[in-house]
């Protein structure tokens, strides 16, 4: 089954993007602002969401592993604000026009046999990696009640310690299987993202560990 691309909007459109969600005042203060209309000042946000967490991963363990851009990937995506770049293979990858996921996203990528999908948004606000993903989870979860992450850890990607999370929703009765990396610095935020159906994680697994795996940070500030 091919996903249209308006199933691929509503897939995301649960996700986090940060950047329509906080505002500065003409003070300069950043405010988050609820979906109900309310706001509150970040500072104070961040503290709640710390005080969140997914009931399954309290204590987010390391994996012991590093992982390492793949020899096969190919060709380079420099990101936004040089702030990183994702490496991958051109033989196996597309790059799709970040509207048919996302019109938030940054860069959109598609395999090129297969129902399986990649995408980077980015934001220039730094955020904790550990509220990042814990804000992504809680949004995903209030559009889809069964939300339940199946695999949360920390990583060494290409020397930077990254978050993994493997997440499971039913999205418009199609059940589906998130993986992503989420990094974070004072060169912004990351939230690398790839996607499949749940029956078909498995066959492309190696392709989601080599997607994700291309991810390189920039430290330039």
């Amino acid at each position: 089954m091919k996903f249209t691309k308006s199933i691929l909007f509503l897939l995301f459109i649960s996700q986090i993007s940060i950047a329509q969600e906080i505002a500065v005042t003409e003070r300069g203060d950043s405010v988050y602002l609820y979906s109900n209309g309310t706001w509150d000042y970040y500072d104070n946000f961040i503290n709640f969401v710390s005080g969140k967490q997914d009931e399954d991963f309290t204590e987010i363990k390391m994996n012991d592993k590093s992982f390492k851009k793949p020899k096969s990937s190919n060709k380079k995506i420099n990101g936004s604000n040089q702030a990183y770049e994702i490496w991958y293979n051109d033989k196996v990858w597309k790059r799709i026009p970040v509207g048919e996921l996302n019109s938030d996203a940054d860069i959109a990528l598609q395999l090129i046999k297969g129902d399986l999908y990649a995408m980077v948004i980015y934001e220039e606000i730094e955020i904790p990696i550990k509220n990042l993903s814990q804000i992504a989870f809680d949004n995903m979860a209030s559009s889809s009640p069964d939300t339940k992450t199946i695999e949360k850890e920390y990583r060494i990607i290409n020397n930077d310690t990254l978050i993994y999370s493997k997440v499971d929703a039913t999205v418009q009765g199609m059940k589906i299987s998130y993986f992503t990396y989420f990094f974070s610095n004072n060169n912004g935020s990351i939230q690398f993202h790839t996607f499949t159906g749940q029956n078909l994680a498995n066959k492309y697994l190696n392709s989601i560990e080599e997607m994700l795996n291309g991810l390189v940070i920039k430290n330039n500030k």
